[in-house]
């Protein structure tokens, strides 16, 4: 896989952070609310896939860490954006040297 492939493999995973931790927000006063989890996990062929779980059990969502998943995702995606951008720009700059 390619940079550009890796750095939006990271931005989609940080979506998918970001969606899971929203929804469990929404779901904070719901009566037996079972959150949902995102685990990141590296693809063999570059990049990385997030996979949506379900806890086992019922348990309560607390904000804090919710808060901190919310900073974690947006740190994630930015530093992702970012190596997409310097990605697509060595490329542009790649071409322009071979055209």
């Amino acid at each position: 896989m390619d940079v550009l492939g890796i750095a939006l493999s990271g931005m989609q995973s940080a979506e998918a952070r970001i969606g899971v931790s929203a929804h469990n927000v929404a779901n904070l006063l719901t009566g037996d609310f079972r959150p949902q989890r995102v685990e990141q996990v590296s693809r063999a062929s570059g990049g990385s896939e997030a996979r949506v779980r379900q806890a086992d059990r019922r348990e309560p969502v607390r904000l804090e860490r919710e808060v901190v998943d919310q900073i974690l995702a947006r740190t994630q995606y930015t530093a992702s954006a970012r190596v997409f951008s310097v990605g697509a720009e060595l490329s542009g700059t790649l071409l322009d040297i071979l055209a």
